[in-house]
C-alpha cells in the first residue's frame, strides 16, 4: 500500500532526521516522503539532499505549518498515493504505527481522518493527547480518555478533534476540503480541518493502539513561548465564529475574557510579566479577525 507522508521542518534538522529513520523502519508500506523546509536560517544539512528516499524542497519564506503542509501535499500528489500522513517532524512512529493507521482507514470507509495517540518524546508513559471532544462554551477540545487494557487496531474511538501532529487523512478529501487553512499559521488549523471532515459527513478517530512519540512544541519555541501563546489565543477566538453559534460565541467570549484576566495576573506574579502582551494582543486581534504573520511576528520574538 502506498502512503504519502508530508513533514515541514524549520531549524530542528535533528529531529526532522530522527522523524525520518523512524519512518523507514515502518514495515508494509510503501512510504514515500515530501520534505518541505520553511525557509529556515540554517543551511541544509548534507543529509537531506544524499538521501533517495525523501523529496525536499526549500520555500522562499516562512509560511507556518498550514502552509508548508500544503505546499507540500501539493508535492506529494505526483505520488498518487490514497492516504496522506501529516507527521510533525518532531515526532517519531513505531514500526506497525503507520501500516495499522492506513490498514484502519481502508477498512472503515466513514472514517475521513485516523489519528494515533501521541506521547511525551521524554516520558514515552505520559500521554499527551488522543483527540478530544469539543466543549462549546469553552470552545476548548477536552482530552478524551483512552483504555487503560490494551487496544485492538481494529478499535478506533470518534471525536471532534485530532492534533496535526500526526493524523492521516484520505488524500482526495484533503483536496476536496482545500489544505489547512493557512492564514491561522499554526495552532487550530488542525481543529479547523477535523471540523471541516466532521461536516462532510466523515467521522475522525483515533486508534489509540497506535503510538507516536512527539517533542512537544519545539518548533514554537515551548507552550509558553510568545509565539505559541499569541496564536493559539488568536486562533481560537478567530475559529469560534465558524464554530458557535452567536449565542454560545458570546458566552465563550465572556468566559476567555475571565481567563485571560487570571492568566495575566498569574504570568505578573509569577512567568513572567513579558509574555501578558502577546495573550491581549492575541485576544484583540482575534476579535478584529486579524490573521496572518509577517504583521506581527517582529513584534512576538
Amino acid at each position: 500500500m502506498r502512503l504519502a507522508v508530508v513533514l515541514v521542518n524549520y531549524g530542528q534538522w535533528e529531529l526532522t532526521g530522527k522523524c525520518v529513520d523512524s519512518l523507514g523502519r515502518s514495515r508494509g508500506m510503501d512510504i514515500r516522503i515530501t520534505l518541505i523546509d520553511n525557509c529556515s536560517p540554517e543551511p541544509v544539512p548534507q543529509w537531506v539532499t544524499r538521501r533517495s528516499d525523501i523529496r525536499f524542497r526549500r520555500i522562499p519564506e516562512n509560511t507556518g505549518f498550514a502552509g508548508g503542509n500544503n505546499a507540500g501535499f501539493r508535492i506529494s500528489l505526483a505520488d498518487e498515493a490514497e492516504y496522506t500522513l501529516f507527521l510533525n517532524n518532531d515526532a517519531e512512529v513505531l514500526p506497525e504505527t503507520v501500516h495499522n493507521l492506513a490498514r484502519y482507514l481502508s477498512e472503515n470507509r466513514g472514517t475521513g481522518i485516523v489519528a494515533p495517540a501521541v506521547y511525551w518524546k521524554s516520558n514515552p508513559e505520559k500521554l499527551w493527547g488522543a483527540g478530544g471532544k469539543f466543549v462549546k462554551w469553552k470552545m476548548r477540545f477536552e482530552q478524551v480518555d483512552i483504555p487503560e487494557r490494551e487496544c485492538s487496531p481494529d478499535e478506533g474511538i470518534p471525536v471532534d478533534f485530532v492534533s496535526g501532529c500526526a493524523l492521516m487523512i484520505r488524500t482526495d478529501l484533503f483536496s476536496m476540503i482545500g489544505g489547512f487553512r493557512e492564514d491561522f499559521f499554526m495552532y487550530y488549523e488542525d481543529a479547523d480541518l477535523c471540523r471541516k471532515v466532521i461536516e462532510r459527513g466523515y467521522s475522525v478517530e483515533v486508534l489509540p493502539s497506535e503510538t507516536v512519540l512527539h517533542s512537544v512544541a519545539s518548533g514554537s519555541g515551548g507552550e509558553l513561548s510568545r509565539i505559541a501563546l499569541y496564536f493559539s489565543e488568536r486562533n481560537r477566538i478567530i475559529l469560534s465564529r465558524d464554530m458557535l453559534s452567536p449565542a454560545m460565541r458570546f458566552v465563550f467570549m465572556v468566559y476567555k475574557s475571565a481567563v485571560l484576566l487570571v492568566l495575566t495576573m498569574k504570568f505578573l506574579l509569577w512567568q513572567g510579566p513579558e509574555l501578558i502582551p502577546c495573550i491581549w494582543r492575541g485576544y484583540f486581534d482575534g476579535l478584529t479577525g486579524r490573521t496572518g504573520y509577517s504583521n506581527v511576528i517582529d513584534k512576538l520574538i
